[in-house]
């Protein structure tokens, strides 16, 4: 009987002592999992007291209410990566476009300086009025001099 009124009365002391520290606590950010968990476990114990769960019953309550709160905070973590990587990606794609964007215009540019050429060089084996054999060797010289 003394044991458990002396149990009873330390968890209680300690939860008055975090209590107290969760105020302080609360206003900076929680950055580590020993922190979140200390919350966690905070917020559920007032759920618990909230919901009128027996003490019998209350770990079992505090137990999977964390379990809850730990699954959402991953589920949104892994949400934010996911939204994440699809931006790079996104980003990476546009770059990509934008990259054969030049590269179809600079090639566009070469295709058309080729065409000018060799138009200029068929225009020339004309005026020349060189034969077919002779021609083609012409054309082949002008266009890669």
């Amino acid at each position: 009987m003394r044991i458990s009124a002396l149990l009873t009365i330390s968890t209680v002391l300690f939860l008055l002592s975090q209590g107290a520290m969760a105020q302080t606590a609360s206003d900076t950010p929680a950055g580590n999992t020993r922190e979140l968990r200390r919350q966690d476990s905070e917020e559920c114990l007032k759920l618990a007291s909230e919901h009128n769960v027996l003490k019998r019953n209350q770990a079992e309550f505090v137990r999977t209410c964390m379990a809850e709160r730990q699954g959402e905070r991953r589920a949104a973590a892994k949400k934010e990566a996911v939204e994440r990587r699809h931006q790079k990606r996104g980003m990476a794609a546009e770059e990509w476009e934008a990259i054969q964007k030049v590269r179809n215009q600079e090639r566009r540019e070469q295709l058309e300086k080729q065409t000018a050429k060799r138009a200029e060089c068929n225009k020339q084996a004309n005026e020349q009025k060189l034969r077919l054999k002779a021609r083609r060797a012409f054309v082949k010289k002008c266009v890669a001099g």
